[in-house]
């Protein structure tokens, strides 16, 4: 240890690990049958994070998106991130952290998230902290904080209309991780191979392993194949530091060189921070059923907290006075709020400036029309397939795809499923609100029908038609953008990534298509633990739009059905009908036959008061069948959405028997 090496930080870094051990011993006195994961063992993670705060706001960074852990979560929240003691201790000893008539049921304490900003003496602006909730399923916050990171990160330089922008100047993904859950789950692969991707990099995350050597009770030669719980991202050539957890000032400079590396070349970076598990996988377990040779030299050794204060008191570097009130001052805070627990009313799920612009949970709706002035449709239907001069398009496209749209916009009848998406897309655009359109193969299409782009047959260069609107250009209109993103050839990440950029910005429309509609169900995990139930775990509403191509058309028995009785099994909907004495449902499941309802849903996602995940099983023989048309007419002015479309053909309903 280096005396001359930042002494106030090493106040810092000693309040942190006292803080985190006084709390543990606290709780585990307190609340010896609650499972709080703890991090005895590993309480330098805290001052990894801290530092890493700490250095990126030094080089400009204004918000940190974190994705914790369970491990350790409930001493982090309180030490570094403000979480109000006594809600935390309300939480803990079983009552919800929202008030008592909340809509919202809650989440295990492992899981909650908190807003929160911290301030560094020494910097001037403090820095902005969001800790994400989690879903349970092991590293599936990954993706999710990286598509809240990138799409935080864009917002803030449009407001900034910085010109010299490049991705990652606001914004610091932090991402946390168990040793076993890094190598073992397949949703880690997928989240690093898109990280470097163009539509997908947040200008690089950077992830730390809490490297307790035990999966639960399975040694590492039982979790994975390689040496290193780190190894898996060696084929994303991904940088590792490997660093001890029983020397905070290494684990500091383990988080100084991170955060260089990232802010010089904009990619995820790893540290693998070796420590220990004082504890079983929870305070209820006994680890020396199963590790007892481990757990005869973990029980012989000092704490790290301990360990690194004796340190700096021999160093003269701090007096044993003020490390005995630290820890008092914050054993006596934790006594005071462990009985204003029982009295303290938690208030409801923090929002973002943002989110604050729409209707809380449970508001009821407003349903504007969503229908648009004919001939905008009209000129926003042949703006989409307006060609530029520099790129060659396929004549197959030019003959089958954009002389054939003009004509049917010229007759103002069979408008096809893809003319009104792209109408539905331009109108939007139109009036400021951005588009992403994500999965693979979007930007043409699985069917061969979009063509949301045109990709000359010379250079491959890629134009997308609806972002050259010259209309809006000659009278100076904020257009919006429409991002097209060809995703990687996964679901659960891809869903994940788009799940968190729906989060973060309610006023982009975020789409994730599947080629085919059973796509999906590789993302099974992010569809349960965040789309259908996250509004209800967390007050946090989404408005991303899933895509599912469904239909019985000789796909064979996988690439057929959507499975639409999953998504109804996860709805809440009241069957009778009965809205006015029932909240909104968590997601809309819908099977649209007509481009005009398309069309409808399209628009009525961003124009609510409100946000909810939308599931539309889409069509595929429909796509091109004329008699599933429609006319510019039945998008026009003070039209919108019909539940349901009754039957033309049927005068007389009382006469139908069944």
């Amino acid at each position: 240890m280096d005396a001359s090496a930042t002494p106030p930080r090493y106040e810092r870094f000693h309040e942190l690990l006292a803080k985190t051990e006084v709390i543990e011993t606290f709780l585990q006195k307190k609340l010896p049958n609650v499972k709080r994961y703890g991090l005895e063992g590993s309480e330098s993670i805290v001052v990894l994070i801290d530092q890493i705060i700490y250095e990126g706001a030094q080089l400009g960074i204004s918000d940190v998106v974190a994705g914790l852990t369970h491990r350790g979560r409930v001493s982090i929240l309180p030490t570094l991130f403000n979480y109000p003691k006594d809600e935390l201790l309300r939480k803990i000893t079983g009552s919800s952290e929202f008030a008592d008539d909340s809509p919202h049921t809650g989440d295990i304490i492992l899981d909650v998230p908190k807003l929160t900003t911290i301030q560094y003496s020494d910097i001037d602006l403090p820095v902005n902290v969001e800790v994400m909730w989690n879903a349970c399923h092991l590293e599936s916050g990954m993706p999710v904080s990286m598509g809240k990171s990138r799409t935080k990160d864009i917002g803030i330089s449009r407001s900034k209309m910085d010109p010299d922008y490049i991705i990652g100047d606001n914004v610091l993904s932090v991402s946390l991780h168990g040793d076993s859950g890094f190598a073992g789950q397949g949703i880690v692969a997928e989240s690093l191979s898109m990280s470097g991707l163009a539509h997908f990099t947040n200008g690089g995350t950077i992830h730390i392993i809490n490297n307790n050597q035990v999966g639960y009770t399975t040694p590492p030669s039982h979790t994975r194949t390689t040496r290193y719980a780190s190894d898996i991202a060696k084929f994303a050539d991904i940088p590792v530091i490997h660093v001890n957890g029983e020397h905070p000032e290494e684990v500091a400079q383990a988080a100084r060189i991170a955060v260089a590396y990232r802010q010089r070349f904009r990619k995820d970076v790893i540290i693998d921070m070796w420590s220990f598990r004082k504890r079983g996988h929870n305070e209820m377990d006994e680890p020396s059923f199963t590790q007892p040779a481990m757990y005869k030299v973990i029980n012989a050794r000092k704490s790290i907290p301990t360990q690194f204060e004796e340190k700096l008191i021999s160093k003269g570097l701090l007096s044993k006075n003020k490390a005995d009130t630290v820890r008092q001052e914050w054993l006596n805070s934790l006594n005071e709020a462990y009985i204003a627990s029982a009295e303290c009313r938690p208030a409801g799920p923090e929002q973002s400036h943002i989110w604050k612009l729409l209707s809380r949970s449970g508001s009821r709706p407003i349903e504007k029309a969503t229908g648009v002035d004919e001939n905008t449709l009209y000129q926003t239907g042949v703006d989409s397939v307006k060609q530029s001069e520099n790129i060659k398009v396929h004549p197959r496209i030019e003959r089958f795809h954009i002389n054939p749209r003009l004509k049917r916009l010229q007759d103002g009848q069979g408008i096809d499923w893809a003319t009104a998406e792209a109408m539905a897309f331009g109108t939007l655009l139109r009036e400021g609100y951005n588009i992403r359109l994500s999965g693979q193969d979007v930007g043409r299409g699985t069917f061969s029908h979009r063509h949301a782009m045109f990709v000359c047959q010379e250079s491959e260069q890629m134009y997308v038609p609806l972002n050259h609107m010259e209309d809006c250009k000659q009278q100076q209109t904020q257009q919006g953008k429409l991002e097209v993103v060809n995703s990687n050839l996964c679901e659960e990440a891809v869903v994940g990534f788009e799940y968190g950029v729906s989060t973060e910005d309610p006023f982009t429309l975020a789409i994730w298509e599947a080629q085919f509609g059973d796509f999906y169900n590789n993302s099974q995990a992010i569809v349960d633990g965040y789309i259908a139930s996250g509004e209800t775990k967390w007050g946090q509403q989404s408005g991303l739009v899933m895509l599912l191509p469904h239909g019985f058309d000789g796909g064979g028995p996988d690439h057929s059905s959507c499975r639409i009785e999953r998504h109804l099994m996860l709805s809440n909907d009241p069957v009778d009908g009965r809205t006015h004495s029932h909240p909104l449902p968590n997601i809309y499941v819908t099977y649209p036959t007509t481009p005009a309802q398309f069309f409808h849903l399209l628009r009525r996602q961003v124009k609510r008061n409100f946000r909810k995940p939308l599931i539309v099983a889409g069509p595929k023989t429909l796509l091109r069948l004329s008699s599933a048309s429609s006319s510019l007419s039945e998008m026009g002015p003070g039209t919108q959405f019909r539940p349901v479309l009754d039957d033309s053909t049927i005068s007389d309903p009382q006469m139908i028997k069944r």
